[in-house]
């Protein structure tokens, strides 16, 4: 199988990268990558109770927050083990991770839908653009055997952050409501920063697949171009009589 070519740009892959190599390189060696798997998966569904959970109390926020620290420490570690062990399993190691990170992201914006943070129709935005993104990384990894984990610089990571600090805040000061500051939206109920910041990443998020989807058509156009007809040898000897 083709090694495929990752396109990992994340703003905050600086600290991540070198983070998880050093982490991989002391795991003690009784820890396999579908462990860590397993373990980021139980990191979403803490993150999906703590979000629900918060209906009764802000403060099961705390909860969701170390499930999202889990989540990305065994999502994001798995494949840093398996790369520094030189234990790959490409096509395994593909459907498992990806599989793991689409029923993890379902979850957390469901949860999060449910939860005082954010409008359910806006957090099943969100969900929309991610699972967008998702399957045009899937439709570019068969068409060009390169797996787009970025879209300018933004991530699962950054999103795990953003989540991170907009729990934080909400525990420090409560459900932010912006209503009063967007008078052109009135009547329309609460408007919690959560539901702002989502409706801005989402359309950040098309504008981003879309400039990569027109930039990767035309890369394919060139690297694919139309077949020249070939050309067919004609007998013009004609038959002769008997």
């Amino acid at each position: 199988m083709k090694r495929m070519q990752r396109i990992n740009d994340s703003f905050l892959g600086p600290i991540e990268r070198p983070t998880l190599a050093w982490v991989a390189a002391r795991l003690p060696v009784a820890i396999v990558p579908d462990q860590l798997t397993a373990f980021g998966v139980v990191g979403g569904l803490i993150t999906a109770a703590g979000f629900l959970l918060s209906r009764s109390s802000l403060a099961w926020l705390w909860l969701a927050s170390m499930g999202l620290v889990i989540n990305w420490f065994g999502d994001s570690l798995d494949g840093t083990l398996a790369r520094v062990r030189g234990i790959e399993r490409p096509r395994y190691g593909f459907f498992i991770d990806h599989t793991s990170d689409l029923f993890c992201q379902i979850i957390t914006f469901l949860a999060l839908g449910a939860s005082p943070l954010a409008h359910f129709g806006a957090a099943c935005l969100g969900l929309i653009t991610f699972l967008l993104a998702f399957v045009y990384s899937m439709i570019i990894a068969h068409a060009r055997a390169t797996m787009r984990v970025t879209y300018f610089y933004f991530g699962p990571t950054e999103i795990r952050a953003l989540l991170l600090l907009g729990n934080v805040l909400t525990i420090a000061v409560g459900v932010v409501d912006l209503q009063a500051w967007l008078p052109s939206v009135r009547g329309a109920g609460a408007i919690t920063i959560h539901d702002v910041f989502i409706a801005l990443l989402s359309l950040a998020g098309l504008t981003a697949i879309g400039t990569a989807a027109v930039g990767d058509a035309r890369a394919l156009a060139a690297e694919d171009p139309p077949p020249t007809p070939a050309t067919q040898s004609v007998d013009s000897r004609t038959p002769s009589d008997d």
